[in-house]
């Protein structure tokens, strides 16, 4: 269900089900999903009123409620841990383990990037706001957007690796995936989202488990079917099988297999939001 209208620090809700307030972004058939839909946020309107207004200051503005630190981690129970992070909003689902290169020039985004990146010796020190409690992290969280502007809750931790610095002020940022999260509120809407996010961390001990080494088995043997199969189709050579596919552990593969579909990108996102290796495989 979407949910619209929203204000700031209002808790999230998550539905599985249309209703007759809003309409399901998305469904699949298959008995094997947890979770029949993309989980979205209240619409959370990130617009900036002018390029030339940016400044360091933006970023300043981007504050978590009196008390919290922006980026302190905090222990929620079960072992879960909570913090408040810049969030990214792109058309683009970030699949952990997947490499994900973005090209920043919206202004506002060159200040938040800028300040990531603070400490670099080819930053804009102009646009980089030294005093934030992001300043120099080189994290960041993304989520998914739809066309419609509608912002999925489910979204990954990134990490810079590499950038360039343009001539012009442009920035291309090399980011890799590593974790995924929740967002349980939005503490701010502009200049920049700022969420409060539950990370999820993946039970990696279950790669040594018999009944999930098979299952990923049995996945890698479908998909080499797929592939010849296709091949076939359009009387092409079957091409060489990646070597992800006896590489990677029953976790990775999961991720991976789901970053090969980016022109399906809701299907991605729902896969992004199922838990388990196990429930991404099946």
């Amino acid at each position: 269900m979407l949910l619209r209208g929203a204000c700031v620090r209002t808790p999230l809700v998550c539905t599985r089900a249309a209703s007759s307030s809003g309409c399901c972004f998305a469904s699949v058939s298959a008995k094997s999903r947890s979770c029949s839909s993309v989980c979205v946020l209240p619409r959370a309107r990130t617009s900036l009123r002018s390029g030339c207004e940016v400044s360091r200051n933006l970023v300043a503005r981007a504050q978590p409620p009196s008390g919290e630190g922006l980026g302190d981690a905090e222990e929620i129970g079960s072992g879960k841990v909570s913090r408040t992070i810049p969030v990214f909003p792109l058309g683009v689902v970030p699949v952990p383990f997947a490499e994900v290169p973005l090209h920043i020039f919206e202004a506002r985004y060159r200040v938040l990037f800028s300040t990531l990146l603070y400490g670099e010796d080819d930053i804009e020190e102009g646009l980089a706001d030294a005093s934030s409690e992001f300043a120099g992290s080189k994290e960041f969280g993304m989520c998914y957007v739809d066309k419609e502007g509608n912002i999925a809750s489910v979204g990954s931790l990134l990490e810079i690796e590499k950038h360039q610095l343009l001539e012009d002020g442009r920035i291309f940022v090399q980011n890799k995936a590593v974790k995924r999260f929740t967002v349980s509120e939005v503490i701010e809407q502009n200049p920049i989202l700022l969420c409060k996010v539950d990370f999820i961390e993946d039970d990696l001990e279950v790669d040594e488990s018999g009944e999930v080494q098979e299952l990923a088995k049995e996945v890698v043997e479908l998909f080499q079917k797929s592939l010849a199969l296709g091949s076939n189709l359009e009387n092409k050579q079957e091409p060489p099988k990646p070597e992800q596919l006896t590489s990677l552990p029953p976790t990775e593969l999961s991720y991976w297999l789901a970053s090969l579909f980016p022109q399906d990108p809701q299907e991605q996102q729902l896969l992004l939001q199922i838990e388990s290796a196990e429930g991404r495989l099946e």
